[in-house]
């Protein structure tokens, strides 16, 4: 199964959530992929990590469990943002193919 995750805000207790969702999946036997997309404010994920919140960490992992993580090209420049080695840049063509090949779409 292919789960897309589109985020939109930079509340830092929802990227959280969202993130250890998407690593919960990464570990079960019926997911095969998931795609995060980050849209709009979500693109400044790593501002809101704080102890309480290990975003970064959770990103990190999430990546190197073979999550695929994009954040939209255009929110980043708005922002003065690059991508890294963790989040890639995507466009709206990537989003577009992420709703369409999932198989569950759910959004934050």
């Amino acid at each position: 199964m292919k789960i897309g995750i589109l985020i939109s805000t930079n509340d830092p207790e929802t990227l959280w959530n969202a993130f250890r969702f998407a690593n919960l999946c990464l570990n079960t036997d019926i997911t095969n992929e998931v795609t995060i997309f980050l849209n709009s404010k979500a693109v400044a994920y790593e501002e809101a990590d704080s102890k309480q919140f290990n975003i970064k960490e959770l990103a990190k992992t999430f990546v190197l469990s073979e999550g695929k993580l994009l954040a939209c090209g255009k929110c980043l420049g708005f922002r003065g943002l690059e991508e890294n080695e963790v989040c890639h840049k995507g466009g709206q063509k990537d989003l577009y193919e992420m709703v369409f090949t999932s198989d569950k779409l759910i959004c934050f």
